[in-house]
């Protein structure tokens, strides 16, 4: 397996898959009733702002609502510190390396928390403790919100206060709501012991949990690196690991779908695959498209303590797709593409996608999975 060390001084990318967002009024904004991405008005200005569902980054397409939201000037994300979905669901909790993705592509943090929910009662989960429809805490949500409106410094200054001074406080708030949804649902939660023995893990030592927290993420992206996923079409190279550091402190780990020796030139890919239709969905391109706003703004890359060349790339995948499109190129090809593959090929789309592969520097490709 490749091991890849990155380095990124400065990000800037322009995006032109975002739709028109909608728009919410500060002073009655509700998260839990709003969509996952939008516009916020708040007395200082226009605010751009995405919802993650739970704190872990590879469930519900936090990347693809970030992404919806990164044209905007001002951004904010608002996190679950937790999610306990009951002792026999998932539990999952935010890693420190996301504060470092956010630290770097200056979005600051809302750091929220769970504190309503109901039992699941659908058929396959009714006799399993097993939690649904949770509810952030709007009110504390709101009150961040207000704090970020007014504070004078940058993305990374917030997050780092926020993450050193209120994610015990957080979390304790979190478990204490989990403790009380348990009462009112009859449904078991994760182990409230080893839950506080994690928090007091950070209360003794912050660099300490930090390193717990990247080694984690390192861990994570290892796993991944040796799975292989359906949705995924993987026939030119290899998974990888990558470590990225900016000159401001961020350290975070990434895998990169697919990593192609071309010569003395390595291509960091992602790759997204539709198995029933021509192109991966919009929220599948989103998604990639987000992780290579990173790749595509790393100064240097190295491997085995040597500077390499490299570029970035995103391979579409799709079924019955005829020949090969690579990206940037000419309308007409573009065009010619589109027409090849009649109705079913959204030409709009393939021109939104020549615009960024032109304006960002990157590649993208598209072409059959068979």
């Amino acid at each position: 397996m490749l091991h890849f060390q990155g380095f990124v001084r400065d990000v800037r990318y322009s995006v032109c898959l975002s739709h028109e967002l909608p728009v919410y009024q500060a002073e009655v904004f509700n998260i839990n009733e709003a969509s996952s991405s939008g516009l916020l008005i708040c007395p200082n200005g226009q605010t751009g702002f995405s919802r993650w569902v739970s704190p872990k980054r590879t469930r519900s397409y936090p990347f693809e609502r970030l992404y919806n939201t990164y044209n905007c000037p001002h951004r904010i994300t608002i996190i679950p510190v937790i999610k306990d979905e009951g002792a026999d669901g998932d539990l999952d909790r935010v890693q420190y390396s996301t504060f470092s993705w956010m630290n770097l592509l200056n979005i600051y943090v809302v750091l929220a928390y769970y504190s309503s929910a109901d039992k699941n009662t659908s058929p396959n989960r009714r006799d399993k403790h097993c939690l649904t429809y949770q509810k952030l805490d709007s009110a504390f949500v709101n009150a961040q919100i207000e704090e970020i409106q007014r504070y004078k410094q940058s993305a990374l200054h917030w997050n780092r206060t926020l993450f050193e001074t209120r994610f015990v406080s957080t979390y304790q708030y979190a478990l204490e709501a989990y403790q009380n949804i348990s009462k009112q649902t009859k449904v078991n939660v994760h182990s409230l012991s080893r839950q506080e023995s994690y928090v007091k893990n950070v209360i003794a030592e912050y660099d300490q949990f930090r390193d717990i927290s990247l080694r984690g993420s390192l861990g994570a992206s290892k796993r991944e690196s040796g799975v292989s996923h359906q949705m995924e079409y993987l026939s030119e190279g290899i998974k990888a690991t990558l470590e990225v550091q900016n000159y401001l402190g961020g350290v975070y780990h990434l895998t990169v779908d697919e990593v192609i020796q071309e010569g003395d030139v390595y291509t960091l890919q992602e790759s997204k695959n539709a198995t029933k239709s021509l192109l991966p969905s919009l929220s599948d391109i989103k998604d990639g498209l987000f992780k290579l706003i990173l790749y595509s703004n790393l100064d240097t890359l190295h491997h085995n303590g040597e500077q390499v060349a490299f570029r970035t790339r995103l391979k579409l995948t799709g079924r019955g797709v005829q020949g090969t499109l690579k990206m940037p190129c000419t309308e007409q090809d573009v065009t010619e593409f589109a027409e090849r593959h009649g109705r079913r090929m959204k030409p709009n789309l393939l021109k939104a996608l020549n615009e960024e592969a032109k304006t960002n520097g990157l590649q993208i490709v598209i072409g059959g999975n068979q």
